[in-house]
């Protein structure tokens, strides 16, 4: 019986083995039996019938048969690709290339025919003139200067006089400019002259001390005047700009700016000081007729921009830096009566200044048959002026001056004066006009 057993235990592991073994086809025509142990998308590991195992790349395996299968399976492998659809898709593949190329293309030429147009549409060569006319402010910096300067006389001496003006700094005026401007394709240059005259009421008190010594607590007597009077001012200011444009455009042109820049000022006073007779028969009674004059160069440099918007409108504008140096002087002619005879007396300034500060220009402009157009304008211009050098002159009317001023008169406008008073050049109106253009 136990015979029978193992006899029976070996025919079903024969049979077994052989239900279940492999057979690999290789692309060769040879052909491997085994069991097949793993396969992956690249190899196949087998166990052959004498028991090593190995592994074959299934790039040489044309089939598996297994043992309990009718029919044989094919493995895995990665879709064959013929040369004619290798060759299809690659002319597929070059034909979209190409069409994108093509597509790409055609923007670029788009986009420079575009810009061809824009370049065509900023072209231009012309000269244009304009003339407006208007009103504003402007202040020079000597007048509050000037003040400044009596009240550290009286401070620092035991006779002199210091006043305070009721009048604004700034003064009032009426303004005209004249423009030319020339513009060829991305370069423009531009000339431009401002100028303001106004007049002004003179208002205030005048302190007057009479006596001697170092201060003004030993004055001998001391009284305080009204003023009143009148004066005449005027301002004139030349530019000479060029500009350049980096990227023409016919709707918004961009430009860098640099040029230069003049300034002159000039105002004529007459200043009336009344008052009583002193406790010391002095008469504080005295006429002064004051001329000031001040000139100013140096550079300017800037943006400018216009815009340019349906069709008839447009609107232009600058910033602009300006660097600026120059003298300026003033002359006081003073009449009076002490109690012995009639007297003429002498002051005067005269001082270099470094000024720096801004101009803000904005234009809107309408045009209204062909090349004539008019527009409305607001400018302003603020310059800060530092003391560089100075000295005040005082004479008597008889050609003699003052010693004892001579230190004060020197080093009293560099020292003292900056720390009181930080002086102002300033211009600003609002003008309309009209434009006229000769196109070339």
């Amino acid at each position: 019986m136990k015979q029978y057993l193992v006899l029976i235990s070996a025919v079903y592991l024969i049979a077994n083995a052989s239900l279940f073994s492999e057979t690999i086809l290789f692309k060769s025509g040879e052909k491997v039996e085994g069991s097949v142990l793993s396969q992956d998308k690249d190899s196949v590991t087998i166990k052959l019938a004498d028991g090593y195992t190995k592994v074959y790349p299934k790039s040489l395996i044309q089939k598996v048969f297994y043992g309990r299968k009718s029919e044989s399976t094919t493995l895995k492998k990665e879709p064959q690709i013929s040369e004619k659809e290798k060759k299809l898709k690659e002319e597929k593949e070059l034909a979209l290339k190409q069409k994108q190329e093509e597509e790409n293309l055609k923007v670029k030429e788009t986009n420079q025919k575009k810009r061809e147009e824009q370049l065509a549409n900023a072209k231009r060569h012309y000269l244009e003139g304009s003339l407006g006319l208007g009103s504003g402010e402007s202040q020079s910096e000597l007048r509050p200067f000037f003040q400044t300067i009596q009240y550290a006389g009286l401070l620092f001496s035991g006779s002199g006089q210091a006043e305070l003006q009721s009048t604004p700094y700034k003064t009032k005026n009426q303004t005209a400019t004249v423009r030319f401007f020339y513009a060829w394709d991305r370069f423009t240059i531009e000339v431009r002259g401002t100028g303001a005259r106004g007049n002004l009421d003179i208002g205030g008190v005048q302190t007057l001390a009479f006596g001697s010594g170092g201060g003004s607590s030993s004055t001998s007597d001391k009284t305080t005047n009204v003023l009143f009077g009148n004066g005449d001012t005027k301002f004139q200011k030349l530019s000479t700009r060029v500009g350049f444009t980096p990227y023409p455009h016919p709707v918004l042109d961009l430009q860098i700016l640099g040029g230069l820049e003049r300034i002159w000022t000039k105002s004529i006073h007459e200043v009336d000081s009344l008052g009583g007779m002193t406790a010391t028969g002095m008469n504080p009674n005295r006429i002064s007729y004051r001329n000031t004059t001040s000139s100013l160069k140096g550079y300017s440099l800037g943006i400018g921009f216009e815009w340019k918007f349906l069709e008839r409108f447009s609107l232009q504008g600058q910033v602009l830096y300006l660097d600026m140096q120059g003298p300026s002087s003033l002359r006081s002619n003073e009449f009076r009566i002490d109690s012995t005879s009639f007297r003429y007396g002498q002051n005067g300034l005269d001082y270099q200044w470094k000024s720096t500060g801004t101009e803000v220009n904005v234009k809107f402009t309408s045009k209204i048959k062909d090349d004539f157009s008019v527009f409305v304008e607001a400018s302003n211009m603020t310059l800060n002026n530092k003391l560089q050098s100075g000295y005040i002159t005082e004479n008597d009317g008889r050609g003699n001056s003052d010693p004892s001023q001579i230190l004060l008169s020197f080093y009293g406008p560099k020292i003292l004066i900056p720390m009181l008073y930080d002086s102002k050049t300033s211009l600003s109106y609002i003008q309309v006009g009209a434009n006229y253009r000769f196109n070339f």
